[in-house]
């Protein structure tokens, strides 16, 4: 159903190719469940999520905001973990209507992990943003860096062909030599 939507919402073409924002003045909703301490550092267009690592347990710190219209979302991402244990307790991604799509990896290791997500269609009245999960918020914290990838612009068309001195001057002794044949047949 949900697919039947989007494709609908495309083939009208309803949708706005805008940043994920919509504007630096959006309405994103900051909560962390469970007694977590996660926390946002920096603005739109880039900014961050980090993870409860205040010991309360199982918690995820969420960051979203209801579109107004249809949007094709791209963002670049990189999450990294202090937790002692890896990336293994912490994960971070995104969500869309209370879907979470994790895109961190899970290792026992702190190796960052990073990617892209382009042109994600977001409908209106839909709830999109990111979150960073804690298993145990203990050992440190993970933390979700998101860069927003403005819609991709074609390049301007180049400018006129200015013609070389070389391809000028023979382009003139062409033009010359016209002017002299045809001055040679009417004095003929």
């Amino acid at each position: 159903m949900q697919k039947t939507i989007r494709a609908t919402t495309l083939a009208l073409g309803t949708f706005a190719l805008a940043g994920f924002c919509g504007g630096a003045n959006a309405a994103w909703v900051f909560t962390n469940d469970s007694g977590g301490d996660g926390s946002i550092s920096g603005i739109y267009p880039s900014f961050s999520i980090t993870g409860s690592n205040n010991g309360v347990g199982d918690n995820t710190t969420f960051y979203l905001q209801t579109f107004a219209a249809s949007q094709l979302v791209s963002f670049t991402w990189t999450f990294t973990s202090v937790d002692t244990s890896g990336t293994i307790y912490d994960q971070g991604g995104y969500v869309e209507n209370d879907t979470e799509t994790q895109l961190s990896v899970m290792y026992d290791t702190d190796t960052p992990s990073s990617g892209e997500v382009d042109n994600l269609l977001v409908v209106a009245g839909e709830t999109f943003g990111f979150y960073v999960h804690s298993d145990d918020s203990l050992g440190g914290a993970g933390t979700l860096y998101i860069n927003e990838s403005p819609p991709v612009s074609p390049p301007p068309p180049p400018p006129p062909a200015i013609p070389e001195p070389q391809n000028a001057a023979l382009m003139m002794a062409g033009l010359a030599a016209l002017f002299a044949a045809v001055r040679r047949r009417k004095s003929d």
